[in-house]
């Protein structure tokens, strides 16, 4: 399943044109606007340099926990973040230390941008 996920957002990602971290950016784009409406999120930093995002509510994670599933759904909706940051081609890397799935009090998303 992960190597599928992997293939699939980096064949998402040659199909955008531009540099690495503009495809990072549709890419980003497209899975927000799925994601939004089912999470809060509070933006810590969105600069040049760095954007850093906490998501303190996901409804996917209270959905997997409830079914007793939260593995499957890191797997599903958790690990694809990285699959989409690796369209950045090294122009944009994700740390996160902790997650709601993972029974963490919030999802800590650290995105860093390689200077221009």
């Amino acid at each position: 399943m992960r190597g599928w996920s992997r293939q699939l957002f980096a064949a998402i990602g040659e199909g955008i044109e531009g540099r690495p971290r503009r495809k990072w950016a549709a890419l980003q784009a497209a899975w927000a606007e799925i994601s939004e409406p089912h999470v809060t999120a509070q933006i810590r930093r969105h600069d040049k340099e760095a954007f850093d995002i906490d998501v303190t509510q996901c409804r996917f994670a209270e959905f997997f926990r409830a079914l007793g599933e939260p593995d499957l759904g890191a797997l599903l909706v958790c690990e694809p973040d990285f699959d989409v940051t690796a369209a950045g081609g090294g122009e944009v890397s994700l740390t996160r230390d902790q997650t709601i799935m993972q029974g963490a009090p919030s999802c800590t998303f650290r995105y860093k941008f390689a200077p221009r």
